[in-house]
């Protein structure tokens, strides 16, 4: 019965990490696709941030590089989420009314507002926070990043478990964070 054991923990240990390893090379491979794909956009400013790539497709308008994003400002943003898959793949969320239409989809009131959030608080997928970093008010960019940095090994809703992410991103307007004086 021991014998059993220990031959079903080894047996499970294998499999384990044969899944860890398979993970990790298909992570390699879904950045070498972004990086191809990042090859083809026929944009000048390319950012790569922390795992997480950010095509800008239209700058913003700082006055000074102080009016950026930093950890503990808040953002307000239009967005819309794909699949990545070389390029723009099947969008599973929006929330704006002219990407909705688009793809001949709806939005009902309370999805189409604008988000927000304070970056660096875990409330956005790691990839989205790191992306945020540096954008400017009136930026549109793409935040382009592997599994690991979005749901991982969950499927949540219409992206499959271990899926790259593409979002496209309307920066409308950043609020800075208040720095009091015993910080």
């Amino acid at each position: 019965m021991r014998t059993y054991l220990v031959l079903l923990a080894g047996l499970l240990l294998a499999v384990a990490s044969c899944t860890k390893e398979d993970r990790k090379l298909m992570l390699i491979k879904q950045e070498e696709e972004i990086d191809q794909f990042v090859q083809t956009l026929i944009k000048d400013t390319v950012y790569y941030q922390k795992g997480v790539v950010r095509a800008v497709l239209e700058p913003g308008k700082p006055v000074t590089p102080a009016d950026t994003l930093t950890t503990g400002d808040t953002v307000y943003f239009y967005y819309a989420g794909h699949v990545f898959s070389r390029g723009k793949g099947e969008l599973f969320h929006t929330n704006s009314d002219s990407v909705a239409a688009v793809y001949n989809r709806t939005l009902s009131a309370d999805q189409a507002v604008v988000r927000s959030g304070v970056t660096g608080q875990g409330k956005f997928l790691k990839g989205l926070d790191y992306g945020f970093m540096g954008m400017s008010a009136g930026e549109h960019a793409y935040l382009i990043f592997n599994a690991e940095y979005g749901y991982g090994n969950t499927t949540v809703g219409q992206v499959p478990l271990m899926s790259p992410l593409l979002f496209e991103i309307w920066i409308e307007r950043i609020v800075k964070k208040q720095i009091s004086l015993q910080e």
